[in-house]
Formats: structure tokens, C-alpha cells, sequence
């Protein structure tokens, strides 16, 4: 090749125009032909070409799909395909720069379900356009330690271990020691010799920690230390989304638009609810066998450094996180990521490898425009335009398709929606969400505690026990009500207050320093009731000087129980009684006499009552939470030997309607 084409081909390359097929067929037969007028010529038109690229230096791409992100700069539609979608997405740009737009943009097109991971309060407000699920971390009820449908326990404790260490940053050793007392637990419960049963929650495996005895000598004590002091911190900022042995239904919210709103809790709780709802997600759809079927659901996560962050992705000490094998894994089954971020430098090199879509936005950064665009594989010129880029624009790169500039669809939303605003839209919403109460086994109570057979409370909070507590006249109020009225629903509760958004927040006050716990009530219109905690018993007497009376046996939920029992049944004509021939009710029908013993739970302390019962003339009912309690308590009574034709057994629903009272 003459030196005439040598220089051509490297005039070409310092512009990056070998990419083009033209210019690369014209500098090699320049090259070749020898000839001046020939060379002169191609000189000319690959100089034309240079000029083109230097303000442009974008091939023109057509993508195919129906979710469009705006025009090129060239004034062409660009859209991305749900295929592409479901291979993952990662935009990346400075606070401003449209990647919020750029979401909600997405999610309108789609049509497909989509979580969204809110840590910011944006996506709230998409509700004045779209019917979706707004669920602040006050209102949701989340049990990690059930395995999702199909998943065995033995499977998902090793699942929860790995998530659980990376979110919390334990390392190999403490995730072992984790590993050991989940099976424990997991034993304890009896979920390797059953189908179904109550599961444990975080706070009985935080409980299990505590009662561990360790000798300090051995390195096993610093592993239970290092996990105590997790799980204390997690359920002590996020105990009541962990207080329950069944949460909502994971698998009926995958066929919803949720925003779950995570702000407000610190950043390990954000993580270990993001990470572990990515997994359970995974290993439900592995389970299934749901692969090969097309975009079936989208994440969207506008804070991605939290989840995906490269400094846990270094620590060799670790391992290689679980999330980062779960983004690899996840497209197979549908299961799409969106993620935003400002700063791509803090990002997994797996995130930014396993996304088939890259969106740069503006970065005031040069090291994080560098990151982003190294990904991309952008070239010199092409990068040079990216730097320049406005407001609401972009370079796009989808899989192996050439980068393109577009300028992205607005999307005009209003964000003045406020907590109060959304109380009262999702209010309704949130009342029919249903979930478990937590339960024990005996086998728990007795590893714990040996002899002890009633339920397990609440881990006690750790704080300064100099502290006075202090509360607000809205707190003190909300409180005494709930003295004075300890069976009245929150929604009533709320009727004290100038506005439901004040009486929520004096709700939250109260729960957020220990003085009471929710407890939900499954009637015909389900309902929430509050329980004083002993610190809350301590402030009422001590602070309030009120004294505290209650009729009737155990926590709230059992007492209200009683009350409706006893009520209905005083209703219909009979004389009913609390407590009375030591029975949770005792009624009087004239020519018979009937005792019900309200059962919460499926354990032996209910057959001892029964047993007790059956001695007396005495008519016996259960009325039992729910029918897994009922058929617990008749097997148990089968295996006792005892004569079940003699006890009737009820739900405790069935009292709620006193004309249907179950007689």
C-alpha cells in the first residue's frame, strides 16, 4: 500500500470513521489503486465524511418496540421492545438531568406489573394518573424468613443467609453462624417435617441469638455478637414491617403496580427489604418454573448504588454478592431491572455489565461520565458530543446497536401529593392487604425459655434507661383513648383529631418509642388495634396517672375476641360471662351451659383448657383464628385421645354478625 493510503487510513481512524463500511471501501482502493487522481478524490470525501462526524458522529439506528424515550437528534421516534426491557436497563445521570421522567416514561408504556423501590418519595404521585399501590414501610408486612411458594426452607435459609450478609455487610464467618441458626429456628418450628405452619419472624431469630450461649474464648462469639447487633438495630427501626408470621402476599403484589415508599428507615433496612424482595421474587419464579415467557414484571431502583454498590463487590472477604448473581440470572424469567443512578463509578461492574440498555444522561462528573461511557463503548467523537448534552437528553445504547442521541419525552406530573393525601386514597386499599400475626411453637418456648408454654412477646428495645419518655399532647390523647377504649379501631381512633394525617402521626409517635404495638383484626371489614406495651403501661401510670384495668386473657386480639364472643351472644338473648368457671366465655342458656375457649394459636396450653372442660356437664366450643389453628388443635386433640364429638369448634369470624351466630 502506497504511503498516500497509509496516511488515509490513519486520518480515518483519528476520526473514527473506519466504522463506516463506505469510507472503509473507498481509503482501500485508494490505497491500492496508486493513482493521484483517485487518491486525491477519496481524500476529499473522507474529509467531507470528517466534518459530518465532527458535529454528528452517530450512525442512524432504528429500533423496533412500542416503548418509545423521544425523537433522535436526527428527528427520528427512537423506541426500546419489552425483549429489550427484560435484559435490564441503566441510566445514568446528575440529580436533574431527567432520569425520573425518563421512569415514568417506561412505566406508562410498559404494561406490564412494575415495583418501584422509592427512596425519595417520586413515585407516589403516579397515582393521579394510574391505579396503583402506594406503600409506605409503616404499612407493610413482610416476613423474610418465609420461603416464598415452592421454595423448601432448607433452600431459603441459604438464599436469606447470602442476601442477609451482603445487605449488613456480615462476612463469611458471621453468615455461617446465620446459616447455622436459621436451620435451628427453621427446626424448632418444625418446617422440615411439614408442608405448612406458622413461620418464625426476624425477632424470634433475633430472640434464638440472644438465649444462644457462646463461650467468649471462641471466635463464635464474635459472630453472634456481630449478627445480635444487626438484628437488634433492623427490628428496632423496622420491627413492625417483621412483626408477623405471613406477610402480604408477595405473589398477588407481583400482579400489581407497587410503589414500596423506604424512606425514612436506615440504609441496612432499605438494603435487606430491597435485596430480600429481589430474591424472594427469583426464587419463586425459579420455583415455578416461569423462564422463556417475556417481560413478566419490572423493577424500577433510582437509587442504585445502595443495592449494586462496588465497594461491598470488592470485599473479597465476602464473596461475590447474591444480588449480583441473582441481576445475571434474572432476565430468563421475565423479571426486568430498571436503575438509575447519579454516580456510575460507585456501581457493580455486574450491574453495568448484565444491562442491555445504557441511557447517559447529563454528568457533571468527569469520572462518572467516564464510567458510564467506557461501558457504553463509546468512541472519542462520540464521547466528545455526549459532554455536551442538555437537559432532558441522552446518548442510548441497546445491546449491540450502535449509541444514538435522543431527546427524551417529557412527562408532565404534579408532586404535591402529601402523606395525609395518600392515607386517605390507599387507606381502603391498605385495610384489605391481609396478613398472619406472629405464632411460636412449643419447641421454641422451651429452647428459650424451658417450661414456659405462653407466647414469646416482643424482644425487648434497647435504650437508655435514664430516658424519659416524652410525647406530644397528641400522643398522650391518642393514648388514653386507647386505655379508655381499648377495642375501638384505628380509623375511629382518628375522628379525635382535626385530620386523619395528625391522628397517623401521633399513631406513628407512639409506636415509634415503644409505648404501643398494631394488632390487626380479621373481621368483615378488617380492622387495626393498638396494644400498650410495658413501657407504655409504665408512662399511663407513672406520666398520666391513669390506672389501667382490662377483663379478659392475653393480648389485645384474644380480648377482643372475648368481648365479640360474649356480646354476640348476649345479643341473641343469653347471659354471657368474662372469665368465669375459668373459661375465656362462659354462657348461661338456662336448660344448658357453654363454655368457649378463644384460640389464637395451635399449641398444648388450648388442649389442657379442653381437656379441663371436658371433665364439667359443660357444652365445649372452640373458636379458633383461623382454620390452620382449628385443624392443629383437632389433630393434637386425635393424638391426645380425647373425644372431639363432644367440642364444637368454631372461627372467630363467625361471631362478627351476631344475627349469624353460629348456635
Amino acid at each position: 500500500m502506497s504511503r498516500e493510503g497509509r496516511n488515509l487510513i490513519d486520518f480515518a481512524e483519528r476520526n473514527d470513521l473506519l466504522s463506516d463500511e463506505e469510507v472503509r471501501k473507498l481509503v482501500l482502493a485508494a490505497g491500492l489503486s496508486g493513482n493521484d487522481r483517485v487518491q486525491s478524490s477519496v481524500r476529499k470525501a473522507v474529509l467531507s465524511k470528517a466534518v459530518e462526524s465532527a458535529e454528528y458522529p452517530f450512525d442512524s439506528v432504528h429500533l423496533s418496540g412500542h416503548v418509545e424515550l423521544g425523537e433522535t437528534f436526527q428527528g427520528q421516534a427512537f423506541s426500546l421492545s419489552e425483549d429489550d426491557l427484560a435484559k435490564h436497563l441503566l441510566a445514568v445521570g446528575q440529580s436533574g438531568s431527567g432520569k425520573t421522567t425518563l421512569f415514568y416514561n417506561l412505566y406508562s408504556q410498559v404494561g406490564r406489573p412494575s415495583w418501584f423501590f422509592d427512596l425519595k418519595q417520586d413515585y407516589r404521585h403516579l397515582i393521579q394518573r394510574d391505579d396503583l399501590l402506594v406503600l409506605p414501610w409503616s404499612e407493610f408486612k413482610f416476613n423474610p424468613l418465609r420461603p416464598p411458594s415452592g421454595v423448601s426452607p432448607r433452600r431459603w435459609a441459604q438464599v436469606f443467609s447470602e442476601i442477609f450478609g451482603y445487605s449488613t455487610a456480615l462476612l463469611s464467618g458471621s453468615k455461617n453462624y446465620l446459616l447455622k441458626k436459621l436451620i435451628e429456628l427453621y427446626r424448632l418450628y418444625g418446617l422440615f417435617d411439614q408442608v405448612s405452619g406458622p413461620f418464625p419472624s426476624l425477632h424470634e431469630l433475633e430472640i434464638l441469638v440472644r438465649s444462644d450461649g457462646i463461650n467468649y474464648a471462641r471466635a463464635s462469639a464474635d459472630y453472634r455478637d456481630r449478627l445480635l447487633n444487626r438484628l437488634e438495630a433492623l427490628n428496632l427501626i423496622a420491627g413492625s414491617v417483621f412483626d408477623c408470621s405471613q406477610g402480604y402476599s408477595i405473589e398477588e403484589l407481583l400482579q400489581r403496580d407497587v410503589v414500596f415508599e423506604f424512606d425514612g428507615l436506615s440504609r441496612d433496612v432499605q438494603n435487606l427489604l430491597m435485596e430480600a424482595l429481589f430474591a424472594y421474587v427469583y426464587e419463586y419464579r425459579l420455583a415455578q418454573d416461569h423462564r422463556g415467557k417475556g417481560l413478566n414484571h419490572l423493577f424500577f431502583l433510582d437509587e442504585g448504588k445502595q443495592v449494586f454498590s462496588v465497594y461491598k463487590e470488592r470485599q473479597d472477604a465476602s464473596g461475590i454478592p447474591e444480588i449480583d448473581v441473582l441481576t445475571a440470572k434474572m432476565r430468563e424469567f421475565g423479571e426486568g431491572l430498571v436503575v438509575g443512578d447519579q454516580e456510575a463509578s460507585k456501581l457493580t461492574d455486574s450491574i453495568k455489565a448484565n444491562t442491555h440498555t445504557k441511557v447517559l444522561l447529563t454528568v457533571g462528573d468527569r469520572k462518572q461520565f467516564d464510567a458510564v461511557a467506557g461501558s457504553m463503548d463509546l468512541s472519542r467523537r462520540q464521547m466528545r458530543f455526549a459532554s455536551e448534552l442538555g437537559v432532558g437528553e441522552a446518548v442510548v445504547r441497546a445491546g449491540n446497536r450502535g449509541p444514538v442521541p435522543v431527546k427524551l419525552d417529557d412527562y408532565e406530573l404534579e408532586k404535591d401529593l402529601s402523606d395525609e393525601e395518600i392515607e386517605n386514597r390507599m387507606a381502603k386499599e391498605w385495610a384489605e392487604l391481609d396478613y398472619t400475626e406472629r405464632e411460636t411453637t412449643r419447641r421454641f418456648r422451651d429452647k428459650i425459655a424451658p417450661g414456659r408454654t405462653e407466647k414469646v412477646e416482643e424482644p425487648e428495645i434497647l435504650e437508655d434507661p435514664e430516658k424519659e419518655v416524652e410525647l406530644t399532647k397528641e400522643a398522650d390523647c391518642l393514648l388514653k383513648d386507647v386505655i379508655e377504649n381499648p377495642f375501638k379501631a384505628l380509623t375511629q381512633r382518628y375522628d379525635l383529631f382535626s385530620s386523619r394525617y395528625k391522628g397517623n402521626k401521633a399513631k406513628d409517635e407512639l409506636v415509634d418509642k415503644g409505648i404501643l404495638f398494631e394488632r390487626q383484626v380479621k373481621t368483615g371489614d378488617r380492622k387495626k388495634l393498638l396494644e400498650l406495651t410495658d413501657k407504655g403501661r409504665e408512662y399511663a401510670e407513672n406520666s398520666l396517672e391513669l390506672e389501667l384495668k382490662h377483663r379478659g386473657r392475653g393480648g389485645v386480639v384474644h380480648r377482643y375476641w372475648q368481648h365479640r364472643i360474649k356480646d354476640a351472644f348476649e345479643e341473641a338473648g343469653w347471659h354471657a360471662f368474662l372469665e368465669k368457671f375459668d373459661a375465656d366465655v362462659y354462657v348461661n342458656m338456662g336448660n344448658n351451659e357453654l363454655v368457649v375457649e378463644v384460640a389464637m394459636g395451635d399449641n398444648p396450653r388450648e388442649i389442657d383448657h379442653i381437656k379441663k372442660h371436658l371433665d364439667t356437664s359443660f357444652t365445649v366450643w372452640i373458636a379458633a383464628r383461623n382454620k390452620e389453628v382449628l385443624d392443629g388443635l383437632k389433630k393434637r386433640m386425635n393424638e391426645e385421645g380425647l373425644d372431639t364429638d363432644r367440642v364444637a369448634f368454631r372461627l372467630v369470624r363467625d361471631f362478627s354478625d351476631p344475627e349469624n351466630l353460629p348456635v
